[in-house]
C-alpha cells in the first residue's frame, strides 16, 4: 500500500496487504520469497513484521523493511541486534 525509501538506514519501508482467500494464512517465508521476486531483492535481505490476518482468513496486512544488503540489515535490524 504505502512504500517509502529511506536513505540513512539503507532501506525501503512498506506496508503490506495479502489476499489469499484459499489459504488460512501466509508464512513469512513465504512472503519473502514473493517480495523478493517482486521488488528484485534477496529474500536474506527483508524484514516482515506485525502481521495480523483479519478474521475469517484471506486477508493479511503487515510491515516490511528490504535493507539494500545483507549487511545494512546486520547493523540497523532491531532483530538481529539481540
Amino acid at each position: 500500500r504505502k512504500f517509502i525509501k529511506n536513505p540513512l538506514l539503507a532501506r525501503k519501508q512498506c506496508s503490506i496487504e495479502l489476499i489469499h482467500p484459499e489459504m488460512a494464512n501466509l508464512s513469512k517465508a513465504q512472503i519473502k520469497e514473493k517480495l523478493a521476486k517482486v521488488l528484485k531483492s534477496k529474500d536474506e535481505c527483508i524484514s516482515i513484521f506485525g502481521l495480523q490476518t483479519k478474521f475469517g482468513g484471506g486477508k493479511t496486512t503487515g510491515f516490511a523493511l528490504v535493507y539494500d544488503s545483507f549487511d545494512a540489515k546486520k547493523k540497523y535490524d532491531q532483530k538481529t541486534l539481540r
